[in-house]
C-alpha cells in the first residue's frame, strides 16, 4: 500500500472516529465485568478505541510530528463540530417537526462535558503519540504489541481520569452544568470506565498487527 494512501486513510479514520465517539457518548451503555459488577460506559468507547488504533498507525508510518499535527487538527474539528451542533439546536424547528426535545437531549451536552472531552482529547492523544514513538525508538522497532498496548493503556488512563474529573467534578463545581461528584463515587466511575477501555486497548493489538502486515506486504 502506498504511503500517501495510508496517510489519508489513517488521518480520516482518526478524525472521524473522534467526532463520532463524542456523538455516541450521549448514550450510556451497561457492561457487566466479571467480579466487579456492572459499569456504565459512554457508547462511544469502541469508536475511541478505533481512534487510538489510527493514531498509533499514524505514528508507526508517518512519525510523531505528523501525528501530533493530526491530533491538533482533530481537536479544532471537534470544537467546530460542537459549534455546528449547537447552531442546529438554535435554529427554529419546522412546524411539523416533533423531535426537537429528543434532538436537544441527545446532542446538546452540558458545557462541563464538552469542555472536559476537548481537554481530555488533547492531553491524552498527544501523550499517546509521544509514548508510542518513544517505545518504538527504545525497542528499535521491535515488539509492536508493546508500543501499541503500552501507549494506549497509559493514555487511555489519562483520558479517563482527566475527562471524568473535569466533566463530573471540577467543571460542575465551577457552575458549568450538572452537580459535582466527589469521593468514592468519582473513583468508581473512573475505575470502571478505565477497565473497559483497557480491554479495548488489548483487543486493539489484533487489528494493529493485521493492518501493519497488510501495509508492509510487498505489492
Amino acid at each position: 500500500m502506498e504511503t500517501e494512501d495510508t496517510r489519508a486513510i489513517f488521518t480520516a479514520v482518526f478524525a472521524g472516529s473522534i467526532v463520532l465517539a463524542n456523538v455516541l457518548a450521549a448514550k450510556l451503555t451497561w457492561i457487566e465485568l466479571p467480579g466487579l459488577g456492572g459499569v456504565a460506559v459512554p457508547a462511544g468507547f469502541v469508536a475511541f478505541g478505533v481512534a487510538y488504533l489510527a493514531s498509533d498507525l499514524l505514528v508507526e508510518y508517518h512519525g510523531k510530528e505528523y501525528a501530533a499535527t493530526v491530533v491538533n487538527g482533530t481537536v479544532v474539528t471537534l470544537v467546530i463540530a460542537y459549534a455546528l451542533v449547537f447552531l442546529a439546536i438554535w435554529m427554529p424547528s419546522a412546524p411539523f417537526y416533533g423531535g426537537q426535545e429528543a434532538f436537544v437531549s441527545t446532542l446538546g451536552g452540558s458545557a462541563s462535558i464538552i469542555l472536559a472531552s476537548v481537554v481530555a482529547l488533547a492531553a491524552a492523544q498527544h501523550l499517546d503519540v509521544r509514548l508510542f514513538a518513544n517505545l518504538k525508538s527504545r525497542t528499535a522497532g521491535r515488539h509492536r504489541w508493546l508500543r501499541n498496548c503500552g501507549s494506549t493503556a497509559i493514555s487511555q488512563g489519562v483520558d479517563t481520569v482527566v475527562f471524568i474529573t473535569l466533566g463530573f467534578a471540577i467543571f460542575p463545581a465551577l457552575g458549568l452544568g450538572g452537580n459535582p461528584t466527589w469521593g468514592w463515587a468519582l473513583v468508581s466511575i473512573i475505575a470502571g470506565q478505565y477497565i473497559v477501555k483497557l480491554l479495548v486497548a488489548l483487543i486493539d493489538t489484533l487489528p494493529f498487527y493485521a493492518v501493519t502486515e497488510l501495509v508492509e506486504r510487498p505489492a
